[in-house]
């Protein structure tokens, strides 16, 4: 098994101290998809505000596996976007 650390930026960096351990890279990915999922799923305004979101998960030497990001574009004839 390996540790795989998920580390949130949306406005600011929150990193994943603690980590998770999984069997292989695509559990990682599978569970890389979870959190990013939840992520927006717990703060839907957040990626307006901060035009995206970025999922980026490390090894237990802090190198970077993968990483997964959402980007949110108002288009003009949308008007500013929403405040959260």
């Amino acid at each position: 098994m390996s540790r795989f650390y998920f580390h949130a930026e949306n406005g600011g960096a929150h990193r994943d101290e603690e980590g998770l351990e999984l069997h292989t890279l695509a559990e990682a990915r599978r569970q890389a998809a979870r959190v990013l999922g939840e992520l927006l799923k717990e703060r839907p305004d957040a990626i307006w505000a901060d035009g995206g979101l970025k999922l980026t998960v490390t090894d237990d030497r802090d190198l970077t596996l993968f990483a997964l990001e959402v980007a949110a574009t108002v288009a003009p004839a949308g008007g500013p976007p929403p405040r959260p």
